[in-house]
């Protein structure tokens, strides 16, 4: 489980360093390797995210179920399959972002990070500011949300 946001930069050979907050999430020895990197599917949404091994196989399982529903399903998996790279872990936990992702994102040296549960947000800090502004008066009811029986009142 990844949350949390946490400032960082990207070196001149496209290094982001993966933030040790995020790091104490994971446990699995696979998942210690590395993620893969893919652009955020959400149209309009210029970030990347990045997903753990085991994190990426439920999306992958997804991706082949949606596939199956296609009219052409080997061109809907070329898509998503087209836009990612495995990013492995180096010893000083930083993984490269391929360049036409960092294109894609309008990354530059500066660079916001944001846990979303289940996968980790990379962002141009002005495209987050703007992307999550109205974000207090889209949400709504958030007591419910973190309710643990939202049926039943207190």
């Amino acid at each position: 489980m990844f949350v949390g946001e946490f400032t960082h930069a990207i070196d001149e050979k496209n290094r982001l360093v993966l933030p040790s907050k995020f790091r104490a999430f994971i446990s699995d020895p696979e998942d210690k390797k590395g993620f893969f990197i893919v652009a955020s599917p959400v149209s309009g949404e210029h970030c990347l995210r990045l997903y753990t091994m085991s994190g990426w196989k439920l999306v992958a399982a997804k991706l082949r179920e949606e596939a199956n529903k296609a009219k052409d399903p080997a061109r809907y998996l070329r898509f998503f399959a087209s836009r990612g790279e495995f990013g492995a872990l180096d010893s000083q936990n930083r993984l490269v972002v391929p360049q036409k992702l960092m294109d894609y994102a309008g990354l530059k040296k500066d660079v916001l990070m944001v846990g979303n549960v289940d996968w980790i947000e990379v962002w141009n800090t002005g495209e987050y500011r703007a992307a999550t502004e109205s974000l207090d008066e889209e949400i709504g009811d958030r007591n419910r949300a973190m309710w643990p029986n939202p049926e039943s009142k207190a």
